[in-house]
């Protein structure tokens, strides 16, 4: 698995739980690769506690946990056991990444179409409080933003962009249906947030990016980081799930999923991985026709 990171691992500290260990001990200490953003270390406490230190690196913990209770009676979320400034102790999930089970994708889609059973008024970024902040993360300001950003332009070349922005002034009436949405969204929806047990999903991690908004943008994501053998289980396990798909369910999935690639080439992540995001805007035009 690669460390490309947007941000670096945080070191453990004991000292910074010892209110929840009360004079347990550490026995073990594992480093959790998966996650680019926070820090999570697997620890093993002397009374045969498992659990898992999440460290913050910008993320609301509080926050965090109020989206998962939203979905704690529909799919396998870790139940938080501790929280102090900047960490939270959640219990320790059984399970092998999606990631590296790719044949159970049906699970996963199934969990996202339950996920998405979760409906709110309107769109946004979901507070701790339960209200609801608006954005355009992934809509058309956003894209246009994008396409002008230097980084941007430097990746995928003026060409492309202007491609990219024809094919969404065609595509407007599609993207404004989907914009309208307002249902959960995990926000992060891939094969390293995802685990797998005895062939069902025993665990959905990382809910930092939790919002209202169209599942969509989860089933880009997952789409994405699956092997394309695998769609046909997505597809089955979405329907599985009581999601209504449309036939053109995978062109919604991808026009909402380019903000994501875009997006990716202004941070901080590996150039490897951005070429990979610049194979993908390619994809995406070739997908709608674009020059």
């Amino acid at each position: 698995m690669t460390l490309d990171r947007r941000n670096p691992h945080q070191p453990f500290d004991a000292s910074l739980i010892a209110g929840f260990l009360r004079g347990r001990g550490v026995r073990s200490v594992d480093l959790l690769q998966a996650g680019k953003i926070n820090t999570n270390y697997k620890l093993v406490l002397t009374d045969g506690l498992a659990c898992v230190l999440r460290l913050y690196s910008r993320s609301d913990a509080a926050r965090e946990v109020y989206v998962m209770g939203l979905v704690r009676d529909f799919v396998p979320v870790p139940v938080e056991l501790d929280r102090g400034d900047g960490w939270s102790i959640f219990e320790f999930l059984e399970g092998e990444l999606l990631e590296n089970a790719p044949q159970h994708s049906a699970a996963a889609g199934e969990a996202l179409a339950r996920i998405a059973s979760v409906e709110f008024e309107s769109p946004g970024m979901i507070n701790a409080d339960g209200s609801i902040s608006s954005f355009d993360f992934g809509g058309r300001g956003f894209i246009h933003q994008q396409l002008e950003n230097a980084d941007v332009l430097r990746w995928i070349g003026r060409e492309a962009a202007e491609s990219v922005l024809s094919i969404l002034d065609r595509e407007s009436e599609r993207r404004s249906e989907i914009g309208v949405e307002s249902r959960l969204v995990h926000g992060d929806f891939n094969a390293t947030n995802i685990l797998i047990r005895g062939g069902a999903v025993s665990g959905i991690l990382d809910w930092e990016f939790g919002m209202s908004g169209t599942p969509y943008m989860d089933i880009g994501n997952l789409l994405r980081n699956t092997p394309p053998r695998c769609h046909d289980l997505v597809q089955k396990g979405l329907r599985a799930g009581g999601m209504d798909l449309p036939d053109d369910w995978k062109q919604r999935a991808e026009l909402v999923d380019l903000g994501s690639h875009l997006e990716y080439l202004t941070s901080t992540r590996s150039d490897e991985f951005k070429r990979q995001c610049v194979a993908r805007v390619r994809r995406f035009i070739s997908m709608f026709g674009g020059s």
